[in-house]
């Protein structure tokens, strides 16, 4: 799980100020807590009463004009759900935080990042819940975790690092990949000045898909262009797509061309059959037999 231990000085600043304004916060009580712990991991999402003290007094202190600060402040008790592993209330969070500033982008990743891995691994891993419980949980915190980025997107649609986090999460083998919506963000987020890495990412998306491979080696030989892509999975997949598509020689890369020498090509092609990623290895044997 990723961890978030320190909280901002400008978070107790945030607290000062409204205190400062008069406005006394009323934290969830323990007892609060232990009903919405006790009542299950999914539940209506809580609307705006007396009951949520902070989200009602916040969400009123808001109309004053300072939306920001009330989600400033939203995020210590999100924080506290996270140490909790309050999953529900750190969604209730996330989504009056989003609410609030929708174009603070690191909320949006921060609220998608605590859904889509942290809650999702957490009840995924959760032996007092049922095997069809724990696979509804996870299936439902990716699921709120993706739609958090898309939420992102239509208030910040030319946001590349958005689009980049949305392949991360698409692409992650342990959270049901879901390759062909990796690819078109991770191509969107290279269309938005994205750093080379995800010109990569996009690459290795496109390889996975079926009925793609003539795509993905034109992509692959534009990579191939800049001498820094030329990595031994970049190498190995021109060379899977070259086999499978019978790319002609005088079209192909040769072998010298992607490894240098053919003992170099042994020795990549031999570590990439056994790769765990999904990547493609047709060819790979037949080659490694022959030589």
């Amino acid at each position: 799980m990723i961890g978030r231990w320190q909280v901002s000085l400008r978070y107790a600043g945030a607290l000062l100020a409204l205190a400062a304004g008069g406005l006394l916060l009323q934290l969830p009580s323990r007892a609060l807590k232990n009903v919405e712990l006790n009542t299950g991991l999914l539940r209506p999402p809580a609307k705006l009463n007396r009951k949520d003290a902070l989200t009602q007094q916040l969400a009123f202190f808001s109309l004053g004009g300072l939306r920001s600060l009330a989600a400033e402040v939203l995020t210590l008790d999100a924080t506290s759900a996270w140490i909790d592993r309050d999953w529900p209330r750190l969604q209730k969070r996330w989504e009056a935080i989003t609410t609030l500033n929708p174009h603070r982008i690191n909320y949006w990743i921060s609220a998608s990042r605590d859904l889509a891995i942290n809650a999702a691994s957490d009840v995924s891993n959760d032996k007092r819940l049922g095997i069809h419980e724990r696979a509804t949980l996870t299936r439902h915190y990716i699921d709120r975790g993706v739609q958090f980025l898309n939420d992102a997107l239509q208030h910040n649609p030319d946001n590349a690092l958005l689009y980049a986090h949305l392949g991360d999460l698409h692409s992650d083998l342990y959270r049901r990949p879901r390759f062909a919506l990796a690819a078109n963000a991770y191509k969107k987020a290279t269309e938005l000045g994205a750093p080379q890495i995800y010109h990569r990412q996009y690459f290795y998306n496109l390889c996975r898909i079926r009925g793609r491979e003539k795509e993905a080696w034109e992509v692959g030989k534009t990579l191939y262009t800049n001498p820094r892509n030329r990595l031994p999975s970049v190498r190995c997949l021109m060379f899977v797509l070259q086999k499978k598509l019978n790319i002609p020689a005088a079209e192909a890369l040769s072998i010298e061309e992607l490894f240098g020498s053919e003992e170099k090509a042994l020795r990549d092609l031999r570590n990439f059959e056994r790769n765990s990623l999904l990547f493609p290895i047709y060819g790979i044997r037949e080659y490694l037999q022959q030589h």
